[in-house]
């Protein structure tokens, strides 16, 4: 089950019926109670929904030959993070993207010297942030 809403779409690469067609056929959103809500395309649209995603494709699935395709990441697990109410969002994913700005510090030449990175919105982050951007730049811990 997820904590937030999820979209995502159906693929199908064979029309087995002849009615819906092929390629993205359907838009959906997945809610946090698991339930679904998807969105049928084309020349005569509907809307559906569904207890659960393993029974909309038990239906529409077509022995395999419709997937979904998620068009939100995962949620992040939540942590254990006091000041989170999903616990700590991972570095590389949720809901506080980064941002880096260049700093006021100048070198005698009035060149800048430093770069912040840092969350959107003023999030806090951890350690094992730091440690997450390092990596990305190569640089050690």
């Amino acid at each position: 089950m997820t904590t937030q809403p999820r979209r995502f779409h159906l693929q199908r690469t064979t029309d087995i019926t002849g009615v819906s067609g092929t390629g993205r056929v359907a838009d959906g959103v997945q809610w946090a109670d698991g339930t679904v809500s998807i969105r049928w395309t084309g020349p005569m649209p509907s809307t559906v929904f569904w207890h659960s995603l393993d029974n909309a494709l038990h239906v529409h699935g077509h022995g395999g030959h419709t997937v979904i395709v998620w068009d939100d990441p995962e949620p992040a697990p939540a942590g254990d993070c006091e000041h989170c109410p999903d616990g700590h969002t991972p570095a590389d994913s949720g809901s506080q993207p980064w941002h880096v700005r260049v700093g006021a510090e100048r070198d005698g030449d009035g060149q800048p010297i430093r770069l912040y990175v840092e969350r959107s919105a003023g999030a806090h982050v951890a350690e094992s942030d730091a440690d997450w951007v390092r990596a990305r730049l190569g640089g050690q811990p």
